[in-house]
């Protein structure tokens, strides 16, 4: 019998299709009106009207919201590493849902903040979970 072509196989995501990396940013490149590096620190919006709009959002940006509970966060290279997609459309999606008020963005820390001590410990500890 002779060999059948191999059809590539869809990328697959904890037992279920991906959704592929153009279909998430819709094509594009660079984010419209939110720009995110990839040290800045991602919180859900807490808003109960936010949180029941949910439902129709993406699984993916859903993912990122249920990750990015107030009032801790998370930094977007770690969203990015959770979510197993590269950090370039990672920061676009993120952008989407900023510029849609479901998520707050904060800079990262000032050269001031990392001298506390306490905090270097508390982020070691958290670093050593994952």
């Amino acid at each position: 019998m002779p060999d059948e072509p191999q059809q590539p196989q869809q990328p697959q995501h904890g037992g279920r299709r991906r959704t592929r990396l153009y279909a998430l940013t819709d094509g594009r490149t660079a984010a419209p009106h939110t720009v995110l590096t990839m040290d800045t620190t991602i919180t859900a919006v807490a808003d109960a009207e936010a949180a029941d709009a949910h439902g129709g959002l993406p699984t993916e940006w859903q993912a990122i919201l249920a990750m990015c509970l107030p009032p801790n966060g998370l930094a977007v290279a770690e969203i990015a590493a959770r979510m197993h997609i590269r950090l370039t459309p990672m920061t676009l999606l993120l952008g989407e849902l900023a510029d849609r008020g479901l998520i707050h963005h904060r800079p990262p820390l000032e050269g001031a903040e990392t001298t506390n001590v306490h905090l270097l410990m508390r982020i070691r500890d958290n670093l050593a979970r994952i």
